[in-house]
Parts: C-alpha cells; structure tokens; sequence
C-alpha cells in the first residue's frame, strides 16, 4: 500500500496548476488530477507520474486525498470539490498553496499586466546561470526547462517545460494578479513590471487594479524590496497610496531610456521589441540583489531565446507547404489578448520585419475584456496591414451576455484587409494568399489548439 501522502488537483491541466503538480511530484507526493479535456500538458504530467481523469466526477475522489487544489475557474459546486467536503480533506485554492510556498522559500514573484512570464524566464535563466539553483514556477513552456532530469528540468518535456525544481531556497514565480490571487504571495522581492486595465471582472476598473496592487505590494517584508518600472505612470500612483518603507528599486529610467535609443540597445537580447529590453532590465534588478554578476546576466539574456506563445517562430508541419512558403512567410504565435501587448507586437514584428506585410489574426479572449476595452481594440491593430478577426473564446464561469462580440470589433473597424472568418483551416488558407509576409497568430484562448494543427515550434 502507498502511505505517501496524496494531492488531488482540479483542473490540473492549466499552465499553472500543471507546474505546481511538479513541484508536488517532486516533492514525493502522490498526485492526481482532473481536467475537462484531454492535452498535451495532461500526457507529461501522466508520464511523470500522476493519475489523470478526463472530466470532473465524485468517483475521481472514492478515498479520502490529503489536500485538494482547485484552480481559479472551479465553481464551488464542482462534483470532486463536494465530495472532497464529504470526505473531510483540506481544501484550498491554487493561489492559497502557491502562496504557502512564499513563506517557505526566498520567493522573487513577477507580477504585472504584461511581461510577466519572458521577465521570469530571462530572471530564472539568470539565477541558474549564477549557480544559485532556482525552483521555478512559470505561466509558459521553456526549451531551457525540457530536460531529462525532474531535479533541475522539470520533467523531460520535449516540447519545453513550465516547472524547475531546484534544492536551494530560492524560489522564483509568476504572480497573476487576477481574482486578486498575488494577495496570497508573499515574497521576498516583488517585480512588477506594469500596470493596465486588466482583469476588470475582478477589479471593476482601473483604480480598482491600483488599489489592489498597493495592497499586494504591503506583502513584501521591510528586509525586501519592490522593483518596479519607473516609466508607468500606473506604478508610480500605485506606490503614492502604498506608502511602505520597503526598499524600491526602479528600472527603465532616463539613463535607460537613452541608452535604448542608441545603436546598442542595454542588452543582447534575441526577441524583438522594446518592451523586452524593459523586461530583461527588470530580470537584472532583481538578480543583482542576489549577488548575481553583470557578466553573467549578460550570458543568460544573450541565450535566451524565447518561450511558448511569446512571439513563437511556427515551422510548416505539411512539408509540400514549408516548401511553397519558404523564403516568402514567416509564422508566429503570440499569447498577447490586451491592446496594449497587441501593439507593442505589432511594433516589434514590424521593426524585426521592415519589408514584410504583417498579417495578424485575433482571437479575442473574454467576452468582459472585449466590452471593457473594446474603443481600445479598434484602434490596437493600426499597425497591421491585413487583419483576420475570430469570434470570442468565451470563458467558462466569466462570461455574460447582450453584448459586443468579435464581429461587433470587425464592423466597427472594417475596411480594406480586414476579416472575419470562424472556420480556422479557411484562416490559414486566406493567409497563404498574402506572399513574403510576417502572419501572426494572437489570443489567450484555444486558436493555438487551431495553430498546432498545422505549424510546429521552431523553437520547442
């Protein structure tokens, strides 16, 4: 009989839920989970070791597990959160045992509306390079995180992990701000590297967003120290209603600023744009607190390469199209679902690319996000020449109705170049209708299941 003490979690598929199961995996634990539908992420947990359910049920629970974890989008009435209640074991969510871990470790938690996981992967790489041997906990799929051994490289994940565990105290995570789940962390150095108008089913507006990361910032200990963006004006009235003592570090100042405007941008960074240059300085502020060196900063962010869904290079699966398109398109995929990381990718692409058209296509993600900022979204593609528009992925347990939808977004735009289609294989046939061209995949939601079905990483 197994006597290990056994952890269950509720939608164990999400990038999330799915890197703090490896970190129980490795901690010794049995582990299993449930989660709606089959993926690629619920195949590597499984080969490392858990039990996986398709489906939420009560006989996914016939014994009583040690503790039960559910992430953001479980319902209370969820049938395997009942039955955990009838069994008597401890239930909490994911942000309440993530934020256990804050207390037992070093924690260095990147938070902010965008930037988030290529800041905590450029800090990782950094501290791993300084030999200080991080657990990582991160929101995408790194290459650096894909080897064989589940002590230092997650679990031998071919197409890139989400988790590291490491033996030393430090701890490195992404915090998400939304459903105010960073008000659970508690970390030693707390990076923010922005703040927008996001997750306002949570915060009901923007000064809703300020209060609430004034609140989080109180988090971080007087012996810590904040790192923020001395650029954002969101920041700065952030820091004004804190009033804390704790150390603040800022990045992206005037000296920054005009180096970047230079010939040599402040760091060798192989991703486009600008706002990379932000995170890369940010990553640094936070290493170097830790004793880590220049040099080896500059070895980390000069290797990196990317990450899953952050401006990904895609290849053609379909050989007789790889060929047709070689040296004419270029293909990426890209997470960003705000207008704000709309256009700064847009920028970038078009920097990166000069003489390419750039076709991007949108699937918008929440219906609530595109009623709140949809007078943003108009104006958020300028930068494209072509623009193919999706319906909304509407998601479960945060949606209403009777309002404005993807073709609400498409008609209020609508001009010469711009489309809306739902069928994804007639997506990618029109893009192959647009020669020497840069086509980028953008969206929170599940065009990327679309995307895998006929691309494959350069990358991963």
């Amino acid at each position: 009989m197994d006597i290990r003490r056994r952890v269950h979690f509720v939608g164990i598929g999400g990038i999330g839920m799915s890197s703090l199961a490896q970190y129980y995996l490795a901690k010794g634990w049995r582990v299993s989970g449930s989660d709606l539908v089959e993926s690629e992420m619920l195949v590597k947990l499984k080969k490392a070791g858990a039990e996986i359910f398709i489906g939420h049920k009560a006989v996914n629970l016939l014994e009583r597990v040690d503790r039960v974890i559910f992430s953001a989008a479980i319902k209370e009435d969820n049938p395997e959160l009942e039955q955990a209640r009838i069994l008597e074991s401890e239930i909490i969510s994911y942000a309440q045992a993530l934020g256990e871990l804050t207390r037992q470790y070093i924690t260095i938690a990147v938070s902010g509306a965008h930037g988030k996981s290529t800041t905590t992967a450029l800090l990782s790489l950094m501290l791993i390079e300084a030999g200080l041997d991080p657990t990582v906990i991160i929101g995408t799929r790194l290459k650096e995180f894909g080897g064989p051994s589940p002590r230092r490289s997650g679990f031998g994940h071919a197409g890139g992990g989400n988790f590291r565990f490491g033996q030393s105290r430090y701890l490195i995570i992404e915090a998400d701000e939304y459903n105010k789940s960073f008000l659970n962390f508690f970390p030693t150095i707390a990076v923010i590297t922005n703040i927008d108008k996001e997750h306002l089913d949570t915060y009901g507006s923007l000064d809703g967003v300020i209060k609430n990361f004034a609140k989080y910032f109180k988090n971080v200990g007087s012996v810590g120290a904040l790192i923020v963006n001395a650029k954002d004006e969101n920041t700065k009235k952030t820091l004004e209603i804190w009033g804390g003592d704790t150390k603040v570090v800022k990045f992206g100042g005037p000296h920054f600023a005009k180096a970047s405007r230079g010939d040599s941008p402040p760091w060798r960074i192989k991703i486009p744009g600008d706002f990379n240059q932000l995170n890369a300085e940010a990553a640094w502020q936070a290493a170097k607190l830790l004793g880590v060196g220049k040099l080896v900063a500059e070895k980390a962010i000069s290797n990196y390469c990317g990450s899953w869904r952050r401006m990904e290079e895609l290849a053609w699966k379909r050989p007789s199209f790889a060929k047709a398109s070689a040296g004419k398109q270029k293909f990426f995929s890209d997470y960003a679902h705000h207008p704000t990381e709309i256009k700064v990718t847009i920028k970038a692409l078009k920097e990166s690319f000069p003489k390419k058209k750039l076709v991007v296509v949108f699937q918008p993600h929440q219906l609530e996000r595109l009623n709140n900022l949809f007078n943003d979204f108009i104006f958020a593609f300028d930068g494209a020449d072509k623009l193919i528009l999706m319906p909304v992925y509407q998601v479960t347990g945060r949606e209403y109705s009777g309002q404005k939808t993807a073709k609400d977004l498409y008609e209020a735009i609508k001009k010469e170049g711009v489309y809306y289609l739902k069928n994804f294989a007639q997506i990618v046939k029109l893009t192959r209708e647009f020669p020497n061209s840069v086509v980028v995949f953008m969206g929170a939601g599940d065009i990327d299941n679309g995307v895998r079905k006929f691309f494959k990483s350069k990358l991963l």
